[in-house]
């Protein structure tokens, strides 16, 4: 399995690693985003979604994909 450079260990971190990390952290955001009784506003979610889409977008980029 391919392996990068970390930058706060200095080791090798696993692309399996970095994918869990990177689940980790899109489960952190479902849970910001649903938890419990919070409501939030039609212009916030429009917010998150653009970054979310800013970040696909950025990927597309890195790694040459083009729709």
């Amino acid at each position: 399995m391919a392996e990068d450079k970390s930058p706060e260990t200095g080791g090798a971190v696993p692309v399996a690693e970095e994918l869990r990390q990177l689940g980790q952290s899109f489960s952190a955001l479902g849970r910001t985003a649903f938890q419990g009784s919070r409501v939030l506003s039609v212009e916030l979610l429009r917010s998150v979604r653009g970054i979310v889409d800013r970040a696909r977008e950025e990927i597309e980029k890195m790694t040459g994909e083009k729709k």
